[in-house]
């Protein structure tokens, strides 16, 4: 029996442990409350689908990179167990992020930065269907974390005058596209898109079975449409809103929403190579995600889903939005308190609520923040904790189930490495 072969049996050992109640106590929520949505569904038929590499940690200074375990071997007959010491710190964080390898996706990354600084980098599994390594800095489809981007470049415009928080866009919006607008429309606001409160349907299947080519079409689609509800009112998660709020900024800057992105925002970050990728859109060092042929729900969404980035870039952008950390923001205080205000119906409930909805942000407790993503076979997560330490992590597969589960599996990983 090799040591190889014990490791990983004590990953499978923390794998199942995590399933039980011991997981509930993390900082970060794996649920979020029955009204707010968290994920896109991607309808396939019938049914909703919502390296073994390289590692690197910073732990003193520099960085040191190490050859992640291949995973195990089953045992030859009769042969002992070789007993060794349990894997501790970091391996036993990147040892438990295995057990999705194990599970059956092809590869997960993840970041973990404390206090504003990164920690830790570790990149499992396999980049492309041909077996091609994954490697730290490789960048996954993170779906509607697209909508932090979206939002800080919002209140960016917003900041510079370029258009007004509570201005109505709807008309403005509907010419774009070259629709009239139906009834109620021409109250919709900046606000109510970022908080998905515009009163537009979610339009799941415009978005994701091949309805229409673009987010244009979509828009123009749900802009000539009846509404489901007032604008202002209840609470609606739609993709449709940030596609608006994208096709908003070319509007109000006469320049490509990505473009506008690149300055706004990734730039000043020293943030270079993320992109809106298409559905089968895949170069060199980024990790391929499973697409059923014909699909083209990445075109569509756009400003709402479509971005690509690697784990440490996410945790640069939500850790910009984190005041107490040293660092460019993009955003003023009034703007980030905004982001973070959980919005409510018209009738509040007595005690306002801890958890919810912001400003494209998903507010886990009431110093905690970020938000899931979900695609055909893509999972991601990302969060700052009330303690300082915030995540991201990405994965190519269908596990987890839920993204929200990437809550609980960053929880357990965090607790083996003792990382508190």
């Amino acid at each position: 029996m090799t040591l190889t072969f014990r490791v990983a049996l004590v990953a499978v050992a923390v794998f199942s442990s995590s399933c039980g109640d011991a997981v509930r106590d993390v900082q970060v929520p794996g649920a979020m409350p029955p009204d707010v949505a968290t994920d896109e569904p991607v309808q396939s038929g019938d049914e909703e689908l919502f390296t073994r590499n390289t590692v690197t940690t910073t732990l003193a200074v520099a960085p040191t990179t190490t050859l992640a375990p291949p995973l195990p071997e089953p045992p030859e007959a009769g042969v002992p167990a070789v007993v060794v010491p349990a894997v501790t710190g970091w391996a036993a964080f990147d040892l438990h992020l295995m057990t999705l390898l194990q599970a059956g996706s092809p590869a997960v990354s993840a970041t973990v930065m404390r206090d504003g600084e990164v920690v830790h980098q570790v990149a499992l599994g396999d980049r492309t269907a041909a077996g091609d390594r994954v490697q730290v800095g490789d960048r996954y489809r993170v779906a509607s974390i697209s909508k932090v981007i979206t939002a800080i470049t919002t209140l960016r415009l917003v900041e510079q005058g370029l258009v007004g928080l509570d201005e109505p866009v709807g008309v403005r919006l509907a010419d774009r596209v070259g629709v009239a607008p139906a009834a109620g429309v021409d109250q919709i606001t900046v606000r109510q898109l970022l908080t998905h409160r515009s009163g537009l349907g979610q339009y799941e299947n415009l978005m994701f079975r091949r309805q229409v080519e673009s987010c244009a079409e979509a828009g123009a689609t749900g802009l000539s449409s009846d509404l489901e509800r007032a604008p202002g009112t209840t609470f609606r998660y739609s993709n449709l809103n940030f596609c608006l709020l994208g096709l908003l900024t070319e509007e109000v800057t006469a320049r490509p929403y990505e473009d506008v992105v690149r300055s706004e925002l990734l730039e000043p970050l020293d943030i270079g190579g993320m992109r809106l990728a298409g559905t089968f859109d895949v170069l060199d060092g980024e990790v391929e995600h499973r697409s059923d042929e014909g699909r083209n729900y990445m075109e569509v969404l756009d400003a709402a889903g479509s971005w690509i980035a690697a784990p440490t870039e996410v945790v640069a952008i939500v850790n910009s939005l984190d005041l107490s950390t040293p660092g460019w923001k993009p955003l003023a205080p009034e703007s980030v308190a905004e982001m973070r205000t959980i919005t409510e119906d018209p009738e509040p409930p007595n005690v306002p609520p801890t958890r919810g909805y912001g400003m494209g942000l998903m507010i886990f407790d009431s110093d905690s923040f970020g938000h899931t993503g979900t695609l055909e076979s893509t999972h991601a997560m990302t969060a700052r904790q009330a303690n300082g330490i915030t995540w991201a992590i990405t994965v190519s597969g269908d596990h987890p189930s839920s993204s929200r589960d990437l809550a609980d599996v960053i929880a357990a990983a965090l607790r083996y490495a003792s990382i508190t």
